[in-house]
């Protein structure tokens, strides 16, 4: 997938992304955002005129209005096989919901008066707002480029800087272009610490592969072991977030395919993303 990186944060990125199996895949990008309602395999795209359940709807209405204390109408819906459907909120300048057969909602956005409200499992997950390069310090600059030099990565330019509230962290997101690609950096606001990074550089580059590339990369990720993960990942958290996940235990997820989580009684949960390589090109820690 190329292009689409540029417009987004790398949390509107990963549901994007979360939302997605290993088929071949068709997306648009709106002015300011992702439209995921279109990103959808072929298979979905047959059923996009299925209905969503009336009280499914009402339901997800409800739930917006119970989170955010305003009324929300859901509009203009496409069905994702298997997922559910992918809803615009009705007045607002960008938005996504994603909802299930119940009425759930599984994630999305909601864009209004410059601050994004993002949604996970029936529950608002944290707010971002942009903010311009000279209101980030120096300290957490002079952080966030010195993780990016360690990716290996070609020098990128600075586009943008976004505010996230999450956890009761203020998550400062320093968003740098490189190819046709983006890398995203995380720091602390309060400490000056790099808690993220997601380098889409160095994912498997599946878009327009046919049927033939994808059976292989499916290959490559089922045979990767969590010894092989632990191995990979153990050594880049410490370079690049400065972390030590010795000891941690390792989960890795069925779906999506490329996740793990590493746990520990009493430190900081890590999530991550790798390639079929086995090397990490996201990994965050988690603020609930």
């Amino acid at each position: 997938m190329k292009k689409i990186y540029k417009v987004l944060s790398s949390v509107a990125l990963a549901g994007i992304i979360g939302t997605m199996s290993i088929t071949p895949l068709t997306s648009s990008v709106s002015a300011a955002k992702a439209d995921v309602s279109t990103t959808v395999s072929k298979k979905s795209e047959a059923n996009q005129t299925k209905k969503a359940p009336a009280a499914s709807i009402k339901k997800a209405e409800q739930t917006l209005k119970k989170l955010t204390k305003k009324e929300y109408k859901l509009d203009k819906s496409n069905y994702i096989d298997g997922l559910g459907w992918d809803f615009n909120v009705k007045g607002t300048p960008s938005s996504q919901i994603l909802i299930d057969a119940k009425g759930n909602i599984k994630s999305g956005y909601i864009e209004e008066n410059e601050i994004t409200t993002f949604f996970e499992k029936n529950k608002i997950s944290h707010t971002e707002e942009s903010l311009a390069n000279e209101d980030a310090s120096k300290e957490d600059i002079a952080a966030a480029e010195e993780v990016f030099s360690k990716l290996g990565l070609p020098v990128g330019e600075l586009a943008k800087i976004t505010l996230q509230h999450k956890g009761g962290h203020d998550i400062l997101e320093f968003m740098y272009t490189d190819g046709d690609f983006g890398t995203w950096i995380n720091v602390d606001q309060a400490t000056h610490k790099v808690v993220g990074f997601n380098a889409r550089e160095l994912a498997d580059d599946l878009y327009g592969k046919g049927q033939e590339a994808l059976d292989e990369y499916n290959k490559k990720m089922k045979a990767l072991t969590p010894r092989q993960l632990q191995d990979s990942g153990v050594p880049q958290a410490e370079l690049l977030l400065g972390l030590d996940l010795n000891g941690h235990m390792l989960e890795k997820k069925a779906f999506p395919s490329d996740v793990v989580i590493f746990t520990k009684e009493g430190e900081p949960t890590v999530e991550g993303n790798y390639n079929s390589d086995g090397t990490f090109f996201n990994m965050q820690i988690v603020y609930n």
